[in-house]
């Protein structure tokens, strides 16, 4: 006899529940029939389910108790083969009461386990979401044998691939849509769905033969019946097909060509939001990769898109109209700070990024708040915040649905159903329940109206003026006297003038006046703003013409108009650098996307370390299909444009030195080569093999022992690299010149690698529309331009020893293995250090050198009447180069002493930077240190100089005094060395 429970029940007695009691405690554990008992007082479905269904309930609630959730996606398929094989010959009114007692049985073992908190709501969601997927499969494979058996098979119509076969066989594709696309469906949910097929054509080996559309017509209407039908067993599911093209005029069916179509042309903003979670529950590979390249596009964008914040403000606002018009309170889905707002806080950021960033296309709520962190989109505390408030209020609204198996988000007003809520929420009383829904709906609301929240775009406005000056109705007296009011300077009336032209220029722009009604209304929204930024500055009239080359950029592209009107702090920051940095408006306006930068000053102005790029790459490169080549070029090159800008902007901060600056910019151009050739390894390996001899030590998928070397010349060897600077490089391999390759086209290993560096130059010199990766010159490669694209490392050695010019040896100095097989750095390292310490006869040196000096200022100095190139003029920049140069090939053979002791020959590793070349000479007394000291000086102030030239886009011209003493100093130097007659 079963003891009646000591504690009150909430529930009238179901007069057959002793006898299922009795039933129960004898096949169930003790725990397990203890929460039973617990959820039945509670649950007038429990009690329900496990009166008329006690076996079947009994055996799904050891089934869900014992396992875990990442068997239930496994098991439950299991579940249902066996269950096929019975519902397979079952007809229409059999196979649906089968499917709403399984349904049943299930729902309230899981419903007990989530009354008694056995399983967190994540694992309820997902099970109720597994359980759905199988039952409208279940229905549908029905559905679809019913059919076939009166009309055959749905076949495309026949194509070239598929003649012989008479054509193809189409499925119906369901999109499970909403919370059961996420796999969050609620307790007691609809399922929201959306049917397509392929394509057209008729079906065959059938008794009567129709069209497909006909057939998948009927295929759909029976499985609605199928799931949606009420009968006295209840229904599977109430199906939702509200949210298909057209509404409820729409086809319940339709082609992919009719889908492409609606979307391309008709889709609205809401449906974009909608398909974030569309999930295809049906259908072969092929037939969901088909689907989804249709709606991919179509919800999202390949840019980042800010218009989805104006789209939430509007569907918000319409939420909110229906709630006040239907005067519901107490609603957790769509009272303020409910479920609703969490999910347009995280599907509104999905879609900003989510077409550049695949991993934020995730399709659960809880999932994606993670994601939405790592690509800063989130902070970590709101994301906290919204996280445990998703989890709260979505175990509320269970357990209100779990009472009665109600579909309803509104909390109970009867006395006996809220006691039981605080019972299954381990509450002690209702007010305390209240007060805790009360505290995560205020916390969620906050986090709604600071990003969607109108008090945003009051931040933008300004005062009357600079409205009326964006219209062009200040004249010049009142916006002098405007300027003086606020920043104490005068203006003179041509500058005064000149702004005001700039200005109507612009607004009578074609580009201006032929804007869509959304763009010309986001451009009105904040130009005052920006003009009144642009006044504050010390040239408003140099800053104006830089920003409204920006405007011009964007001015099609919505999207970047949006980020500017709906986000204050990124104008400011816009102007702020456009008033210091002609290169970083030229890129800005040539690559747009780096205005998303701007959202996150942090980041922008504290660029990364070297190990911080290399991991930002690769989760970068983590997101992209390794077989789409064009996608990827696109990630390397925006990983460059943002990196170079985030410098820049730290440059202009003076977060960073000019030599901070240059040894970021050589690490970043590291980090990118190394990259590229991981990349061009894994496609050039995969088409040919790789070298027979490397195969113990490497693998296809790796380039850690790959054979080959790149040398990195120049700026790049000296780690001097600056804005705009090209790459010089050597390809070097260390394989057996007659071995081949281990694949299926195998290749010579001379060939192999040739076409390897081939690769590798295409992808960092191809011009994509996010511009190219660098500039690559090869022609200080052994024999220059004629000479082979890669050398054997012997063949270089032998080069660079009996054939080498002396320039070549001068360009040597400042060579660097930058990027490729780690183990060949060393034997590079050997082989330049051999050929430094040659000896050489000092007169030939002294004149190659100053041969090549005349050479160069004769074909590259830049001559202006008042001006100097601070860069090759005599006294320059290059001029202290080249003195480096000299000194370390005069003075460090190996075979001469010139000053220098054999111990510290055998000790001294000779720089790679023209810098410590010379603190280097210093050090050894090969010069004083006073000339030392000056040269070092110098060098320093010239390359700033030339850095600074370049964010403002100007050439090496400077005015000929400004560095008239330092270049007469470094003169003077030179003489001492390499007199000139």
């Amino acid at each position: 006899m079963v003891n009646t429970p000591t504690t009150k029940s909430l529930r009238q007695p179901n007069p057959d529940w002793q006898v299922a009691l009795t039933y129960l405690q004898t096949n169930l554990p003790v725990d397990l029939f203890q929460k039973l008992q617990f959820a039945a007082e509670i649950s007038t479905f429990v009690q329900e389910c496990f009166c008329r269904y006690p076996e079947l309930t009994a055996e799904a609630l050891c089934w869900h108790f014992d396992s875990e959730n990442d068997d239930v996606w496994r098991k439950l398929p299991a579940l249902f083969d066996a269950f096929a094989v019975e519902y397979s010959s079952m007809s229409e009114a059999e196979v649906m009461q089968a499917l709403r007692i399984f349904r049943r049985s299930h729902a309230a073992a899981i419903a007990v386990l989530e009354l008694t908190d056995t399983l967190p709501i994540e694992s309820t969601s997902l099970r109720i979401s597994a359980l759905a997927d199988q039952m409208i499969k279940a229905g549908y494979h029905w559905c679809l044998q019913s059919l076939e058996q009166k009309f055959g098979s749905p076949m495309e119509v026949c194509d070239e691939s598929t003649a012989e076969e008479g054509g193809r066989k189409q499925n119906m594709l369901i999109l499970a849509m909403g919370k059961l696309g996420g796999y969050e469906l609620n307790f007691s949910s609809d399922v929201d769905l959306i049917f397509f097929f392929p394509s057209a054509g008729r079906t065959q080996n059938g008794p009567r033969e129709i069209e497909c559309s006909r057939f998948f017509q009927r295929l759909a209407t029976q499985l609605i019946k199928l799931l949606d039908e009420v009968t006295q067993d209840g229904f599977v599911y109430r199906v939702d097909m509200r949210l298909r093209p057209y509404g409820d005029s729409g086809a319940l069916v339709m082609s992919f060509a009719q889908a492409e179509e609606y979307y391309q042309e008709q889709g609205r903003e809401w449906e974009r939001f909608a398909m974030l979670r569309a999930r295809m529950i049906t259908g072969t590979e092929q037939e969901k990769n088909a689907l989804d390249d249709i709606i991919r596009p179509f919800s999202f964008r390949r840019y980042i898109d800010y218009g989805v914040i104006e789209s939430i403000r509007s569907m918000k606002g319409m939420i909110q109209r229906e709630v006040r018009r239907k005067g519901l309170t107490g609603n957790i889905k769509l009272d303020a700070g409910g479920i609703r707002e969490i999910e347009f806080i995280v599907q509104s950021l999905q879609l900003i990024q989510g077409g550049r960033d695949k991993r934020l296309r995730e399709k659960s709520v809880l999932k994606v708040l993670p994601l939405l962190v790592e690509a800063k989109m989130l902070p970590a505390e709101i994301a906290r915040d919204l996280r445990d408030s998703y989890r709260f209020l979505r175990r509320l609204e269970h357990c209100i649905q779990e009472l009665a198996e109600k579909q309803t988000q509104q909390l109970p007003e009867s006395i006996v159903e809220q006691e039981a809520l605080c019972r299954a929420l381990k509450f002690d009383n209702w007010l305390a329940l209240i007060a805790q829904l009360d505290e995560h709906q205020r916390i969620v609301h906050q986090h709604f109206n600071d990003l969607f929240g109108e008090e945003r775009q009051k931040a933008l406005s300004q005062d009357d003026f600079y409205y009326a000056l964006a219209e062009g109705h200040v004249d010049v007296a009142s916006l002098q006297q405007k300027v003086l009011e606020e920043t104490k300077r005068s203006f003179t009336d041509d500058q005064a003038s000149g702004l005001i032209n700039q200005i109507n220029r612009f607004a009578q722009d074609s580009s201006v006046l032929n804007l869509s009604p959304r763009g010309a209304r986001r451009l009105r929204t904040f130009f005052p703003a920006l003009l009144a930024e642009c006044l504050a500055k010390d040239c408003p009239e140099k800053t104006l013409d830089r920003l409204l080359r920006v405007l011009h950029a964007i001015l099609k592209r919505t999207a970047y108009l949006e980020l500017l009107s709906e986000n204050p702090p990124v104008l400011q920051h816009l102007v702020d650098l456009a008033g210091r940095s002609e290169w970083i408006v030229k890129r800005l306006s040539e690559y747009p996307i780096l205005l998303d930068e701007l959202l996150y000053p942090n980041s922008l102005y504290e660029p990364l370390q070297a190990s911080d790029l290399q991991s930002e790459l690769r989760q970068n490169l983590l997101r992209i299909d390794a077989e789409d080549e064009e996608e990827i070029l696109d990630a390397l090159r925006a990983f460059k444009q943002i990196n170079e800008l985030r410098v820049a902007a730290a440059l202009l901060a003076e977060t960073l030195s000019i030599s901070q600056v240059s040894r970021y910019l050589t690490q970043l151009a590291e980090v990118i080569l190394n990259a590229a050739i991981q990349l061009c390894w894994n496609i050039i390996s995969a088409r040919y093999g790789m070298p027979e001899s490397l195969s113990e030590h490497s693998s296809s998928e790796s380039f850690e022992r790959c054979g080959f070397a790149v040398v990195g010349y120049g700026k790049l060897g000296g780690k001097e690299l600056g804005f705009g600077s090209d790459l010089d490089l050597v390809f070097l391999f260390d394989q057996p010149v007659d071995g081949q390759t281990n694949g299926k086209r195998a290749l010579n290993n001379s060939r192999f690698y040739t076409r390897f560096a081939q690769k590798l130059i295409h992808f960092l010199s191809t011009r994509t529309n996010l511009g190219l990766l660098y500039e690559v010159d090869m022609r200080l490669r052994p024999s220059g331009s004629s000479g082979l694209l890669v050398s054997h490392f012997d063949a270089y050695r032998d080069y660079q020893l009996e054939s080498a010019w002396t320039w070549e040896h001068q360009a040597l100095v400042r060579a660097r293995y930058v990027a490729g097989d780690q183990t060949l750095q060393r034997r590079f390292e050997s082989i330049r250090e051999e050929v430094l310490g040659k000896s050489r006869n000092e007169t030939k040196l002294s004149n190659d050198v100053l041969e090549m000096r005349h050479k160069m200022r004769g074909q590259l100095e830049k001559k202006e009447v008042g001006k100097v190139d601070l860069k090759q003029a005599a006294g320059g920049m290059v001029d202290i180069e080249f003195l480096a140069q000299y000194l370390i090939l005069k003075h460090f053979s190996l075979s001469d002493n010139h000053g220098v002791s054999e111990k510290s020959k055998v000790e001294m590793h000779i720089p790679h930077n023209m810098a410590d070349c010379l603190k280097l000479a210093q050090h050894q007394q090969i010069i004083p240190q006073d000339d030392g000291l000056i040269l070092v000086k110098n060098y320093r102030r010239f390359r700033n100089k030339l850095n600074e030239l370049a964010l403002l886009n100007k050439s090496s011209l400077v005015g000929a005094d400004e560095f008239e003493s330092e270049m007469n100093s470094v003169k003077r130097i030179w003489q001492k060395y390499l007199p000139e007659s």
